[in-house]
């Protein structure tokens, strides 16, 4: 089973207390949360008509934030549920995939028989996609899939440095899927435009990640509309609810908001990043919401590290153990919260490690 974070309820029911008491920087979740328009909008939906089956008024939503046709957009339940669709559209044998990468990809490349290559990435290079070489590995397989920012380092390669990576795999007869769950905190750096009409690129979005509402489960990608067409048939008739489809379309309209959420975002990561630093982890260079750490030597391992957080001061951090291609026990990675809940982790790792 691909491990995650997030599992506050599993974590919650061993220590017999309620969810609320945790927590969580295992999970890298906008604290802000829905904007308040959606929240509203969220609680007025209608239970008794079945959903809008093609997410309209979402779809209207982010093509007016994106500008790309309405066309061009397929929402789903949920990033992570869109990767079978798009490869089973690909008909892909073979995916060539950066590594440590979300879990999720070896799980369905193994579920779909498609033979999952592995490309390791260096702790040298802050786990930064090394665009030359990786450039030189795209002979032969027909899916490369890269996130980007990536995670769990939250490492980001510029448009220009992808549309590299994406000349290389379209000219071998490939496509580049990528991954950009969380470039709404990097939105230079997207090639979301691009998919629309792009021949070779299909890009996968997280909607929950940045509006700060991961029960509702919903995700979109872009492609060429054909393309686009040919996704939407392997996934159900009815693949998100009416209540999020709304509610998102709202959150999506609120330009205010998602400017507020980059400008915490940026001044929260630093200081973090800085406090964290200040007693001796080692952060890597981050362009999402959340931070990798590395150990530091004669601190606990990240195992001992993340129970310790939870018994001691109910906060739950990512044991990075799960990731291919990291260290054991040499890494967890933060979200990025607000200050008081920032101040917070910061005491207990300091304490945790005395």
């Amino acid at each position: 089973m691909t491990v995650h974070g997030g599992d506050v309820r599993e974590v919650a029911e061993q220590l017999g207390i309620d969810p609320s008491e945790i927590l969580d920087f295992s999970a890298n979740i906008n604290p802000r949360g829905l904007p308040p328009r959606a929240l509203e909008r969220l609680s007025q939906g209608l239970l008794g008509m079945y959903p809008d089956r093609s997410a309209r008024r979402l779809r209207k939503a982010l093509s007016r934030k994106l500008r790309v046709p309405p066309e061009a957009i397929v929402v789903g339940p949920g990033a992570e549920a869109l990767l079978s669709p798009i490869l089973r559209c690909l008909q892909a044998s073979r995916a060539l995939v950066p590594v440590p990468a979300f879990g999720e990809y070896r799980r369905v490349c193994a579920q779909e028989n498609i033979e999952f290559i592995p490309f390791l990435l260096e702790r040298a290079e802050c786990f930064r996609l090394p665009v030359d070489r990786f450039c030189q590995r795209v002979e032969g397989v027909n899916v490369v899939l890269v996130n980007n920012p990536h995670n769990p380092s939250g490492s980001l390669l510029d448009a220009e440095d992808v549309r590299r990576i994406l000349e290389a795999v379209t000219s071998r007869g490939g496509t580049l899927v990528l991954d950009e769950a969380f470039v709404d905190y990097a939105p230079h750096a997207s090639l979301t435009a691009d998919a629309a009409s792009r021949a070779g690129l299909i890009v996968i979005r997280s909607l929950t990640k940045f509006y700060g509402c991961p029960a509702l489960r919903v995700g979109y990608a872009v492609a060429r509309p054909e393309t686009v067409e040919e996704i939407v048939s392997y996934l159900p008739a009815w693949p998100i609810t009416q209540l999020a489809a709304d509610a998102l379309a709202e959150a999506v309209e609120d330009r205010a908001c998602a400017e507020a959420s980059l400008r915490e975002n940026d001044v929260e990561r630093e200081w973090l990043r800085d406090a964290l630093t200040a007693f001796g982890h080692t952060v890597l260079p981050s362009a999402a919401n959340y931070l990798l750490i590395e150990l530091g030597e004669g601190m606990l391992p990240a195992a001992a590290l993340r129970a310790s957080l939870i018994e001691s001061h109910r906060i739950l951090i990512r044991n990075c153990d799960s990731y291919e291609g990291l260290a054991p026990s040499r890494f967890v990675r933060v979200a990025v919260r607000a200050r008081e809940e920032n101040c917070r982790l910061v005491e207990a790792l300091r304490h945790a490690n005395r």
